[in-house]
């Protein structure tokens, strides 16, 4: 199925993410539905939500700033397009006021003694407290942010959730939608409508940034971060047999290593070509393993992620450490993620409190030393959800994957099994690494390179730049200076 086959359908469309290219793809999506001759109910919040992404501490004039660029949008559309009646423009407080929900008897106060307790906290059938944990991870940049300092937060973003999967649940029986549209899934504002399509058993697509600046992620009935989603697409693609394929998708990797920017900033592009650490000499000798980390608060409010049989990244890295400790032939090194940089959360500070302590020499992420180099002159390298693990592979390097990846189902890296196993695999020089077939990590470059749909309405000029049918989608400007007057003072 393709955004094309979708015609003479109704369709309830939620607008949460407004940054560029967010709105703007929302209105590309929207005007080739509109053409295509569907009905469309654009549901857009007026306040409602008292934390979101962009918000999250429900600022008024944040509110009011985002929707007068929301109606910018809406203006810009209906001039775009003939058959704009089709476009019914709604609001939550319409189907459900929000005072109202709350005589309803929706408990105040609710309090967690741990992030678990939170994690596993449901409202009705719904999960309410991995939402609002997912969103508050985000909000902190900290895995395991302290529930007490950030109460608020979670009293907001659990209401929020619980309000809005009344408020769709209402919405959908008034409607019927035959397709539900809706931003990524990740977050308290709409997980709680993919829960409801779910549920009730609606068609529904989610959209996100594409594999690059000229297009955008359009899936049917999956979230953005679903692997086996991911797994399918590499091969759906591969399999329409482009003459180019190879050379697209090698050039995804010889992209990276030039530190291009285009679907997402470069994390690489201020280190020096050809950089290793000042040890490196001296160790030369040894057996390098070198150690990708990721960024803990990227997936932390996402069941299935993480390691196999590790409570968590560092965990896992500690534990590892320890037992190397038996085998001085051996130098581990980390790169620790550069977009970890300068941020003061429990993984940054156990990393510099626990596992500088170990035998591990710890690469910080504003560290000059160039990654790609790094993986060339290593023996293994250990990555657990790392993109870094496939363009290792790509460059015929032995990788152990640890934890859950895109690229987890095309036979590019060893995935242990036991913490027995993976030491096994690092100190045993008779173990044998399988052999990769070259044509799998291409596979995921040209997934990489050609996944979803290309813009024709939206002009990007940048990462979160750009045109909408010629036009800059703006807010009014009396009310961005005000916000960023209050922002300054």
């Amino acid at each position: 199925m393709s955004i094309e086959s979708i015609q003479n359908q109704k369709i309830l469309l939620q607008t949460s993410n407004h940054p560029t290219p967010h709105l703007e793809t929302e209105l590309e999506i929207m005007q080739r539905l509109l053409e295509q001759g569907n009905t469309i109910y654009w549901m857009i919040c007026q306040g409602d939500f008292q934390t979101c992404f962009h918000n999250p501490q429900h600022k008024i004039m944040h509110c009011q700033v985002c929707h007068s660029r929301v109606n910018q949008g809406a203006r810009v559309l209906k001039q775009s397009i003939e058959n704009h009646q089709n476009l019914h423009i709604i609001h939550y407080r319409d189907y459900l006021k929000l005072a109202d929900f709350k005589t309803k008897g929706y408990p105040d106060g609710l309090s967690f003694d741990s992030i678990d307790a939170l994690k596993t906290h449901q409202y009705k059938n719904y999960d309410n407290g991995l939402a609002t944990m997912s969103s508050l991870v985000s909000f902190t940049r900290d895995h395991r942010p302290d529930l007490r300092k950030h109460q608020d937060f979670i009293q907001r973003g659990l209401l929020t959730g619980a309000y809005l999967y009344d408020t769709f649940d209402l919405v959908t029986d008034q409607i019927q939608p035959d397709l539900v549209i809706l931003f990524n899934g990740r977050f308290i504002e709409n997980r709680p409508l993919l829960r409801i399509c779910e549920h009730k058993n609606i068609r529904y697509a989610t959209h996100e940034r594409g594999g690059k600046m000229k297009n955008f992620l359009f899936r049917f009935n999956s979230i953005p971060h679903s692997f086996e989603a991911i797994a399918e697409e590499i091969q759906t693609l591969w399999q329409r047999n482009d003459p180019k394929r190879d050379e697209i998708g090698a050039h995804f990797y010889n992209k990276r290593v030039k530190r291009v920017e285009d679907a997402w900033y470069s994390f690489t592009k201020n280190q020096k070509y050809g950089q290793l650490p000042a040890s490196f000499e001296q160790n030369k000798d040894k057996k390098i393993i070198t150690i990708f980390n990721s960024s803990l608060d990227e997936y932390e409010g996402l069941s299935g992620f993480g390691p196999k049989f590790y409570p968590n990244d560092n965990d896992g890295i500690l534990q590892l450490c320890e037992s190397l400790k038996a085998h001085p032939n051996i130098k581990v090194y980390m790169r620790v993620h550069p977009n970890l940089k300068g941020i003061d959360n429990t993984q940054n500070r156990f990393i510099n409190n626990q596992l500088k302590n170990s035998n591990l020499e710890i690469i910080p992420p504003e560290d000059t030393v160039d990654s790609y180099e790094l993986v060339n002159k290593s023996d293994i390298i250990i990555v657990f959800t790392s993109t870094v693990g496939i363009e290792a592979a790509f460059a015929g390097k032995k990788v152990v994957l640890l934890g859950r990846a895109a690229y987890e189902s095309l036979d590019c890296a060893v995935i242990p099994k036991s913490h027995e196993e993976l030491m096994t695999i690092l100190t045993d020089d008779d173990y044998v690494f399988p052999t990769i077939n070259p044509e799998n990590p291409i596979k995921f470059g040209y997934w990489f390179e050609s996944y979803g749909i290309d813009y024709k309405h939206y002009q990007p000029q940048g990462i979160s730049k750009g045109l909408f049918n010629g036009k800059r989608i703006k807010a009014n400007f009396i009310l961005r200076r005000i916000k960023r007057l209050a922002k300054w003072f």
